[in-house]
């Protein structure tokens, strides 16, 4: 009934290109700009362990103010206000910026 034409093979592409954001993916938290009291201290890194708040969730979406990831950080963080130590947040997509992966 319906012909199907072979697939193409994928291009294989030189650059490397960004990996997304999801569970499991090592992180590092960008400061705002301008700075705010809501900064944490540094560029802390850490893994996603779970999407953030529900009503503010856009998994499917572009990645948008409104996102938000829940990170362990590797080691206890501290705002810059000094409140703290906290070993998990959650924290807007903006203000995260993916690890680029390990190659083989």
């Amino acid at each position: 009934m319906w012909r199907r034409a072979p697939k193409e093979p994928a291009a294989t592409d030189t650059a490397v290109s960004a990996p997304g954001f999801g569970v499991g993916v090592q992180v590092y938290v960008r400061e705002h700009l301008p700075p705010s009291s809501d900064d944490w201290v540094g560029e802390p890194t850490g893994v996603i362990i779970a999407p953030g708040d529900r009503s503010l969730r856009n998994v499917y979406g572009p990645a948008d103010g409104l996102t938000t990831w829940t990170i362990a950080f590797s080691e206890p963080q501290y705002r810059r206000d000094g409140r703290g130590p906290y070993e998990t947040a959650v924290v807007p997509s903006a203000l995260l910026v993916a690890e680029e992966p390990v190659p083989d």
